[in-house]
């Protein structure tokens, strides 16, 4: 019995310091067959603050069909074994007008899942109208309001993400910021909870 107090005592302290200090390394990503956004946060397991660590584009409009997403494929794989991230995030299929571009959309967003299958990253997705509610407030929210909801939101949590949002105009690195920081959202409130 006493043996069993100790093995417990000794593990306790570790879990918790493990979980305290503990950071987690959201890779959040703007999925699509031409151009790929993605945004590399950490978000601290003590807090609710998150940084801003890298994000980029993947352009592969130059690149015949099949072979974009062997080109969304190394980029992204790079982006992975660089920043080792905990999570990747990424947006759910929506319904189109153009069906062929669901369909390359949906195979673009399964070289993603492949990537996140391969290096054993866990998977959140989230819908586009739950990310524009959770940042924006509003389900139908249009890019603007939402790059201008996440500078505000970034304000008091990061300063090199607003100073981002304000030198950076294009849409698909906000969009993959906006999904990171949705992620970093959830999170937070699933570990202080």
């Amino acid at each position: 019995m006493f043996m069993q107090i100790l093995t417990y005592r000794r593990r306790k302290p570790d879990l918790f310091l493990y979980g305290f200090f503990m950071s987690y390394r959201i890779l959040g990503v703007d999925p699509g067959s031409r151009l790929t956004g993605w945004a590399v946060l950490d978000l601290p397991s003590f807090g609710k603050a998150f940084t801003l660590i890298s994000c980029g584009l993947i352009d592969a409009r130059n690149k015949k069909f099949p072979h974009n997403l062997n080109k969304i494929y190394d980029e992204l794989k790079e982006v992975v074994a660089e920043y080792s991230p905990f999570i990747m995030s990424l947006e759910s299929v929506f319904s189109g007008v153009n069906p062929a571009s669901l369909i390359k959309l949906s195979q673009a967003r399964g070289v993603i899942c492949l990537i996140s299958s391969v290096f054993n990253i866990k998977l959140k997705e989230y819908s586009p109208r739950f990310v524009k509610k959770s940042i924006a407030g509003y389900g139908d929210a249009n890019k603007e309001q939402v790059k201008e909801a996440l500078s505000l939101i970034c304000a008091s949590k990061s300063s090199n993400i607003k100073a981002f949002l304000k030198d950076n105009a294009d849409s698909n690195i906000s969009d993959a910021l906006a999904i990171a920081v949705c992620c970093a959202t959830d999170m937070s409130n699933f570990i202080n909870y």
